[in-house]
């Protein structure tokens, strides 16, 4: 294959980048990329900047979106490269060009020192680049005859639409939101109503009788599936969340709860009618080290972890302990020989679910410390999806 030249788009590149993406995700139904993914798709230098790109003739051929995005957890800040608007134009599919920008844009983050990488999509397509699904998507759907069962004739929160230029309103949406011990940094109160607004979602503010805002919660358009919830803290979430699907009359829903929201998860767990449990997408790790030790940490924020100390090994990395002795975790890269060693696709689904790890893998008695820690809480939630 002869050498394609990768370039990344700039602002004055905005009007040609988003009418190729409309064309090419437009071939099983009609898109909008400007209102689909507002966070994302701006016409600025640095947003139009994440879009790398081959052309031929001048034209535009094949794009591949790197965002960049901080991602706070616990005390530790961590470099995500979200991947997403993959995309190759139906003439030239078959030249190898998806391969060359993907290949690119791991290449970049590995160079940039990004510590993971998150995107969506079809499993084996991006297996090849050193993806895997894991980590944990929870789901709890509430019923009103739930509802009527645990809360009778409870008054109900009031919703309303959250406008975009409620400044009140989406400034304390977002202290709520980065008051969280896990969350994806989404900028001041000018660009935070954009990740709300995401997939076509709609943002609402809930208020009690007083009309005092007490949380806010994020549904799809049919209101059966809402993708964040929260509220003053995790008593005040449920009652959002029974108020909900009161709203909704004999109409339950679905509420995605990260499962770094332990006592809310606990909460609603214990009221629902049910609880789905799926991969949160497909991740690839670059600095296993840092990853691992911000996730042990936030893990043992929801409760104790056995004490245990464990090195593992993964395949093109290298050696990590794990260790717990009281309420001192960490995870430091070392040269003693590993218990096990796994390559980085066992070793995601063993570290980060949403199986446990013997439903992955056999876990030696060496390892099986393991069996106690994890799955690690490795979450994406839908609004900040790329």
């Amino acid at each position: 294959m002869m050498a394609v030249e990768v370039v990344q788009l700039t602002g004055l590149d905005w009007e040609e980048g988003l009418a190729f993406l409309n064309e090419v995700f437009g071939e099983h139904g009609e898109h909008n990329f400007a209102t689909l993914l507002p966070s994302i798709y701006q016409p600025t230098e640095d947003l139009m900047a994440c879009n790398h790109a081959v052309r031929e003739d001048g034209r535009i051929r094949a794009v591949v979106g790197l965002f960049p995005m901080d991602w706070q957890v616990g005390d530790v800040m961590l470099k995500v490269g979200g991947i997403g608007g993959v995309s190759t134009h139906l003439s030239v599919r078959g030249k190898g060009y998806m391969k060359v920008l993907m290949n690119h844009c791991v290449e970049k983050m590995q160079v940039q020192g990004y510590h993971l990488s998150w995107l969506g999509g079809q499993r084996q397509r991006y297996g090849y680049f050193g993806y895997e699904k894991c980590g944990q998507q929870l789901s709890v759907s509430l019923t009103s005859a739930n509802v009527r069962h645990v809360f009778g004739d409870l008054a109900s929160l009031r919703f309303e639409p959250i406008e975009d230029d409620d400044k009140a309103t989406i400034d304390t949406a977002r202290h709520l939101h980065d008051a969280q011990l896990v969350h994806c940094l989404r900028g001041d109160s000018d660009v935070f109503p954009r990740f709300l607004a995401n997939w076509y979602h709609r943002p609402y503010v809930a208020l009690d009788a007083a009309d005092k805002m007490v949380g806010y919660l994020v549904a799809d358009e049919s209101g059966g599936n809402v993708l964040e919830l929260l509220g003053r803290d995790a008593d005040t979430a449920v009652d959002m969340a029974r108020s909900w699907v009161q709203s909704r009359e004999d109409n339950g829903a679905s509420f995605d709860i990260p499962a770094t929201q332990f006592e809310l998860l606990q909460k609603m767990s214990a009221l629902g009618e049910g609880v789905s449990v799926g991969s949160s997408g497909n991740w690839q790790i670059y600095d296993w080290q840092a990853t691992l030790d911000a996730l042990l940490q936030v893990r043992a924020a929801g409760g104790g972890l056995a004490d245990g100390d464990v090195v593992v090994g993964i395949q093109g990395y290298g050696n990590l302990r794990l260790q717990v002795e009281g309420p001192q975790i960490s995870c430091v890269k070392v040269d003693d020989p590993a218990a096990v060693t796994w390559d980085p696709s066992i070793a995601m689904r063993v570290f980060f679910g949403p199986l446990p790890p013997a439903a992955v893998t056999t876990v030696p008695a060496t390892a099986a410390t393991l069996l106690a820690w994890c799955p690690l809480p490795l979450g994406w939630p839908r609004q900040d999806g790329v």
